[in-house]
């Protein structure tokens, strides 16, 4: 949280308390903190390749099928609450039998994943780091129109997510720049949320002292804003869009594995002898 969102926190607080009665009783003091045994080690957690996204399409059918194992799983926990709130006999009976159903449904889509993806699993942590992404601006079906009619247009150059059309504007190689880029990005994206929640908090205030703060958080970052938007434009050549998609096009997927068998894939590993 950053020091704007301390701000509009207290505002809101000092807003609230105009209109709140005084309290009759004093404070509750502070429970008192008491620490018991001592620090366990933290246990060491192991991941494993298993297999590279080499394109869109490729890293968005991944994302698209943990979804669908997602909603799966949500969608059984869901049924055991009814399942435990059933009253009747015949009502636990028709759960029981959805559930068992659902269940051997996810199974069967988890193993299919499983032999897609060399060994991925929902039952297991896993990471999907994208290593090379693409940005994409949305553009009106008039722009996709003159796009597509020049001579140099690439099919490749254009996203299409249901109605939407997007057109790719530049691509990020590396996961320390596609990290730093969502950052940056972020940032951004917040900064406006902040101007804005301030700048409607500000007619609201009553308060000479809150005036000033709010008049100057407001011009601290609208300058950063200005600064960081310049920045972005001489980065990427285009203005920053608050509707833009950042979609992976390269990534690396890794699930977690024990010990035991990081140790028997370090001793299939092929030594230096091996090698020559």
């Amino acid at each position: 949280m950053n020091k704007f969102s301390f701000l509009l926190a207290a505002l809101c607080v000092s807003l609230n308390a105009q209109e709140a009665k005084p309290a009759d009783s004093k404070a509750a003091p502070a429970p008192e903190l008491k620490l018991a045994g001592g620090a366990k080690a933290e246990q060491k957690t192991y991941f494993a390749e298993v297999w590279v996204g080499k394109s869109i399409p490729d890293c968005l059918n991944f994302q698209k099928n943990i979804q669908v194992l997602s909603q799966q799983v949500e969608e059984l926990k869901r049924l055991q609450i009814f399942l435990d709130n059933a009253l009747t006999t015949p009502e636990k009976e028709a759960r029981g039998h959805e559930i068992a159903a659902k269940t051997a449904k996810l199974k069967g889509d988890n193993e299919s994943m499983t032999k897609l993806y060399n060994g991925f699993s929902i039952e297991r942590p896993y990471q999907f780091t994208a290593t090379k992404a693409v940005i994409a601006t949305p553009i009106s079906n008039e722009e996709f129109a003159k796009i597509s009619s020049a001579k140099d247009f690439k099919a490749e150059s254009i996203i299409s997510t249901g109605e939407k059309k997007f057109q790719i504007r530049d691509t990020i190689s590396g996961q320390g720049e596609v990290e730093t880029f969502g950052l940056s990005y972020k940032r951004i994206t917040d900064a406006k949320a902040q101007l804005q929640q301030l700048i409607d908090l500000q007619p609201k205030l009553t308060n000479d002292a809150d005036k000033k703060k709010v008049e100057k958080a407001i011009k601290e970052i609208q300058d950063d804003l200005s600064h960081n938007l310049d920045e972005f434009k001489k980065a990427r050549g285009f203005d920053f869009n608050a509707e833009a998609i950042t979609l992976p096009s390269e990534a690396r997927l890794s699930v977690q594995i024990t010990e035991e068998e990081k140790k028997a894939i370090e001793a299939k590993a092929p030594t230096s002898s091996d090698k020559k």
